[in-house]
């Protein structure tokens, strides 16, 4: 980097936010909120260069979108509205200014769409790789967190947005087929998770239990159903596939392939009509399953069960059903 600490800091103070409640942002020790009554979720979640992402595809701005995008997505699952942020990057001596000024306009980019207000954080110099970790804190809007441990057996199971988007994305620009932009390769450099479709399920008292779907809709279904001690069955014609996908024969991305940041979600069947409603309204949900007694997840297709060769993204390894 060209500047020092403090040419730095006076730099990024431009990309904080202000509200009644911000009492101190950045250019303190500490950031100093007033916190009004309610319950509020915390979420935190890093980036690390040739880990998690990589500047042959992305740039410093699309990392930047990408990066607050998957904290918005972790609060809103829990039926929270993202609020404040505060950012962490380890650089290194190799990175340019104006590297760390696209990254923080691509988060300013992602921030604006949920409201979130960045207030502080931290940057050290040093290592050969890149590492953007950011906490996030949200307030709930509903009056019990939406969690992944809300299934209730007799729950029908909706998932919002096309599903195998980012992963299809991936997978041309990893062939050198995506030369120019589209929106597959769109979806994965800078996802943006779905707040209106969102806004209007919460509001609507529609969810018993929320999960983002970022590491495929497989693991992140099972992980649901493990922790409401339920079990799920999906029919595989109703999962919302692009049609580029079908036309291609990489279906299995829509179950498999991840970082969607799409919400999978399970609610009571009392709420179809108004969960139809709302898709004929113009929102993209779909109705793909329902929730029973027992374990697992079972996979019918038109009605016979199936199996498929992997579930998807697990952190350390790579699973297999």
């Amino acid at each position: 980097m060209e500047l020092t600490e403090n040419e730095l800091l006076k730099y990024l103070k431009k990309f904080g936010g202000k509200n009644a409640a911000i009492l101190r942002g950045i250019g303190d020790d500490a950031a100093v909120v007033r916190i009004e009554q309610g319950s509020y979720v915390f979420t935190q979640d890093a980036m690390v260069e040739h880990v998690h992402f990589d500047f042959t595809f992305d740039t410093p701005f699309s990392l930047g979108k990408k990066v607050v995008s998957v904290n918005v997505s972790d609060v809103l699952s829990m039926g929270a509205r993202p609020l404040y942020f505060l950012v962490t990057l380890g650089v290194p001596a190799t990175l340019q200014f104006n590297a760390i000024q696209r990254l923080y306009q691509g988060m300013s980019s992602a921030a604006k769409e949920s409201k979130a207000i960045l207030v502080g954080g931290d940057i050290t110099e040093g290592g050969d790789s890149l590492f953007v970790d950011i906490s996030m804190v949200g307030k709930l809007v509903v009056p019990q967190y939406l969690g992944r441990n809300g299934a209730k057996p007799g729950d029908l199971l909706g998932v919002t947005g096309e599903l195998g988007e980012a992963s299809y994305g991936r997978m041309l620009l990893e062939a050198g087929v995506g030369v120019s932009r589209n929106r597959f390769i769109t979806r994965y450099l800078t996802p943006s998770p779905p707040f209106e479709t969102w806004r209007r399920l919460v509001d609507l008292r529609i969810p018993h239990a929320m999960v983002d779907v970022s590491d495929g809709l497989l693991i992140d279904l099972e992980r649901m159903m493990l922790e409401s001690r339920t079990s799920a069955v999906v029919h595989l014609e109703e999962i919302p596939v692009p049609r580029e996908l079908k036309k291609a024969g990489k279906q299995e991305l829509a179950l498999s392939g991840g970082e969607d940041y799409q919400l999978l979600f399970s609610f009571g069947r009392k709420k179809l009509a108004q969960v139809e409603e709302l898709k004929a309204q113009g929102f993209a949900v779909s109705v793909i399953g329902e929730v029973k007694q027992g374990k697992g997840v079972h996979l019918l297709d038109r009605g016979a069960e199936v199996m498929v060769s992997a579930k998807g993204y697990e952190h350390f390894k790579r699973a297999a059903v």
